[in-house]
């Protein structure tokens, strides 16, 4: 390791005055340090617990919104701010007051003045606010959506540029003879989106996508396969997502039609996407449901497709919403007559249709939602109701093993529940009850207060009944179901002194019943905690700590009963950002894993990397710049880091193995509305042969991946 080390160093020396790290998530500010440190957090948290490669762009749209188009900080729509977490609910009440005290705020200056508002808070606001120049509380006109509403179209692709097992060469009578050893498509990625966005109220667009080894063209697949898939197989992108959104129109406060997106509460009875989980924020567990927003992502399953809206008649919110969509699933048992489905054994998530089997699975079945949520809401009160019934047109019948004897099983469920949050001025209390038509409950509730402007602190127990069934379900928790699960949180952040801030929290939970690989009731703890120093306007830095310990079988051989052991991992992380010019700023970070299960050796795994900022004045190109170092002894003591992509893309690499990781994105603006966008990224192994397995098996030691993009605005 250190012989690359060597290597490495001088070379990157002589980049450091060439290359850049853009902040590409956030409209191509590279000012914009502290909101994409927080976005890059709260998604490498996300990939920790899946392995999946999801798209995040439904988290992180608003971000992206407001930092090209920010909020006028006097309008109410400073509120979506605190849904966003930028704010606490504790300053949004502190600005509402003062502004109801002396009036408008005529500087983002006087926020200073204000109780509870730090500099660090102050540095995340500035990229996405403004005074007074929006028109966010005007009346909506057609005239005016059509004359200033702003379009996007964008195109991508990407591509692995080592062969890969799935793509090579095979004759059509050995491909007909194992149709699941190759690919169906081509390795390359294709992306396309338009959008069109007026002040965040009104919104249309299309989403398609193609993923690497999906058919584009199915002439080019054997006429044995296109007999064998039907019309499973067709030309042109894999996925399409349409939507129409549009809010604040009098009494109707929202309306979405096509693929949408539902959130109440605090996820227990509706969440149909993605949400953020533990961070370093100490309020992040409690949530700010958004209600009806349109499905931006192409994460095939994670959406409702139909239509929902939202009428406002005073304090009274009254939804209703209605979703049919066809669904990946395992088939099970197909009518020998009808050919119609009768059973399946599990839905599946992953959107990816490149096999046979894969395509077989497509839109298996058809899944019927629909329900609908009064909520009452005032100053300081806010309670709702939402029930919801779900029909799926095969009866789900997964495989049963003790630990997954309480999971759904049948063709229809209903679920129903009840959230509320009441505002105090020096606390929050919120929670959430549901339940589900077999009985089964799940609850969860909290506090947070703010005794002084400069501490906060957060308390949340939640209790998930092992037989809470929800198919869309996504509360905070450890696991990754919203059951079989409780819990207690405590969770605290300090402003110790002007500079310095100390973030924690402590997560201890228990799994009553069976899980996957641990064969018995289990629990463990989480605990981070984080100290932030801003060191002055140009440097500021991180050290934090965070250790779990959980409970697995012990995979001892010789033992007839799998017991259960404990494994820890700890992890240590040392980040330091710094501007040594208008031009170029740095960013350096190092963390270490130590994972270690009892009776075993201690595995290790360690990343390294520097990045550069180079972002010149009054240029049209901007460059970013990455290398890192890693070495993990196993894929237990992995190391994640988030990486900076082309818009509206994600890079999350998991580190194991030995090796370095470089890559270059650069940003080239054509014009004010047209740019391209393209990166290059290689990871290379230390002492391996291969890369990978099965299909996505690559002989060698590198693996080389190239985007390209084309924005345009209009």
């Amino acid at each position: 390791m250190k012989r690359h080390l060597i290597i490495g160093l001088p070379t990157l020396l002589l980049l450091l005055l060439y290359a850049s790290n853009l902040q590409a998530q956030l409209a191509g500010d590279s000012t914009r340090s502290a909101l994409n440190e927080l976005i890059a957090e709260q998604i490498e948290r996300i990939a920790e617990t899946t392995d999946a490669a999801l798209d995040y762009n439904d988290l992180i749209d608003d971000y992206l919104y407001y930092a090209e188009y920010p909020v006028d900080i006097n309008s109410p729509q400073m509120a979506e701010l605190r849904d966003l977490h930028l704010i606490s609910a504790y300053q949004y009440e502190q600005l509402r007051s003062y502004i109801d005290a002396y009036g408008n705020l005529i500087s983002t200056f006087e926020l200073a003045g204000i109780e509870g508002f730090d500099q660090q808070t102050i540095d995340l606001l500035l990229p996405v606010v403004q005074i007074g120049q929006s028109k966010n509380g005007a009346k909506i006109r057609f005239s005016d959506v059509m004359k200033r509403g702003r379009h996007q179209l964008l195109v991508r692709t990407e591509q692995i540029l080592e062969q890969r097992e799935g793509y090579r060469p095979i004759d059509d009578s050995a491909f007909l003879a194992k149709p699941g050893s190759r690919y169906l498509g081509s390795p390359q990625k294709v992306y396309a989106r338009y959008a069109f966005n007026y002040r965040n109220k009104v919104r249309a667009g299309v989403t398609m996508e193609k993923d690497a080894g999906e058919v584009f063209f199915k002439n080019n697949v054997p006429d044995s396969i296109q007999f064998l898939l039907g019309d499973k197989l067709r030309s042109g992108f894999d996925f399409y997502s349409i939507h129409l959104f549009a809010a604040d129109l009098g009494f109707l406060k929202a309306i979405a039609l096509g693929d949408y997106h539902l959130s109440f509460g605090q996820g227990l009875t509706m969440w149909s996407g993605l949400s953020f989980g533990k961070s370093t924020d100490a309020t992040s567990v409690m949530r700010y449901g958004g209600g009806v927003k349109p499905n931006t992502s192409v994460n095939e399953n994670f959406f409702l497709r139909g239509g929902a809206v939202t009428f406002q008649i005073k304090n009274i919110d009254l939804t209703a919403f209605y979703s049919r969509k066809k669904i990946d699933a395992n088939i099970d048992v197909t009518d020998s007559v009808s050919g119609e489905i009768n059973t399946i054994t599990s839905l599946q998530e992953s959107g990816l249709h490149r096999t046979v089997n894969e395509l077989l699975d497509k839109g298996a079945i058809e899944q019927v939602l629909f329900g609908g949520r009064v909520s009452y809401q005032s100053k300081i009160f806010e309670i709702g109701l939402t029930a919801h019934h779900t029909e799926l047109e095969a009866s789900l019948q997964p495989r049963l093993y003790p630990y997954s004897q309480f999971r759904f099983v049948g063709t229809s469920i209903t679920n129903m529940g009840s959230d509320f949050r009441l505002v105090l001025p020096k606390a929050i209390f919120f929670g959430e009850v549901a339940r589900s038509d077999n009985g089964g409950m799940a609850g969860i509730a909290g506090v947070t207060v703010q005794p002084v402007g400069y501490v906060s602190l957060t308390a949340a127990y939640r209790n998930y009944e092992k037989k809470y069934q929800n198919l869309f379900s996504n509360a905070f928790a450890e696991g990754s179901e919203t059951n079989n699960e409780k819990g207690l949180y405590l969770g605290m952040s300090a402003a110790l002194a002007p500079g310095w801030q100390l973030k924690a929290y402590a997560d201890h939970f228990s799994f009553p019943w069976l899980r996957y690989q641990t064969d018995a009731p289990s629990n463990g703890h989480d605990y981070l905690a984080q100290l932030d120093h801003q060191i002055n306007r140009r440097a500021n830095f991180y050290l934090s700590f965070r250790t779990k310990l959980k409970m697995t079988n012990s995979d001892d051989p010789w033992n007839r009963i799998d017991y259960l052991v404990n494994y820890r991992k700890d992890a240590y992380r040392f980040q330091l950002n710094y501007s040594i010019s208008e031009s170029i700023a740095l960013k350096n970070r190092i963390e270490y894993i130590r994972y270690q299960e009892v009776q075993k050796e201690v595995q290790q795994g360690y990343v390294v990397y520097q990045d550069v900022i180079y972002r010149p004045a009054n240029t049209p190109l901007d460059l970013s710049f990455r290398y890192a170092v890693f070495d993990a002894d196993s894929y237990d003591s992995r190391v994640y880091t988030y990486e900076n992509d082309v818009l509206y893309a994600f890079s999350i690499p998991a580190f194991s193995g030995k090796g370095t990781r470089v890559y270059l994105l650069a940003k080239w603006s054509l014009t004010p509305d047209l740019d391209i966008w393209a990166r290059i990224a290689q990871t290379w192994y230390a002492n391996a042969k291969t890369i990978g397995t099965g299909l996505e098996l690559i002989e060698g030691n590198k693996k080389t991946d190239l985007k390209i993009q084309l924005r345009w605005k209009f």
